[in-house]
């Protein structure tokens, strides 16, 4: 179930993870907030300045640095040139299609190694399972329109 957030609700949290309220920090969370899911820095920039035409590029960086140090949102390096970013942030995987470079949340039951966040003796911080194929859209030719 998604849940839409106010933006009072948006402040609520920043507030509450000591993080001072800007207008900029406000929209980025938002953004992601509301299913901006798996979104690049660019894509975030391209998006906001439409509603703050003064954000630059490096302010949106800053933020979303920000915002991942106080684990409000989780960066995906599901491809090796890009980073992407969501606020989704309880484990889970992540699907990259091959031919359109959709992605998507997956939902896969965790090995007993990740359950109990141990693995040989070593205890396991933070995991990320990425998977490439080719998406349902894709795979049965899904035309737009």
């Amino acid at each position: 179930m998604v849940h839409f957030y106010t933006m009072q609700e948006t402040m609520k949290i920043l507030k509450k993870h000591k993080i001072r309220i800007t207008p900029q920090r406000v929209e980025v969370y938002e953004l992601l907030l509301k299913g901006g899911n798996h979104m690049t820095a660019e894509q975030i920039y391209e998006k906001i300045k439409k509603k703050l035409p003064a954000v630059s590029l490096a302010t949106i960086y800053t933020t979303l640095e920000l915002l991942q140090k106080k684990n409000l949102i989780k960066e995906i390096r599901i491809t090796f040139d890009k980073s992407c970013f969501e606020a989704h942030t309880e484990p889970h995987h992540h699907f990259l299609c091959k031919k359109c470079s959709a992605i998507y949340n997956i939902d896969i039951r965790p090995c007993p190694a990740l359950e109990k966040r141990q693995v040989d003796s070593h205890s396991i911080e933070e995991f990320h399972g990425y998977f490439y194929g080719i998406c349902e859209k894709c795979r049965i030719g899904y035309k737009d329109g």
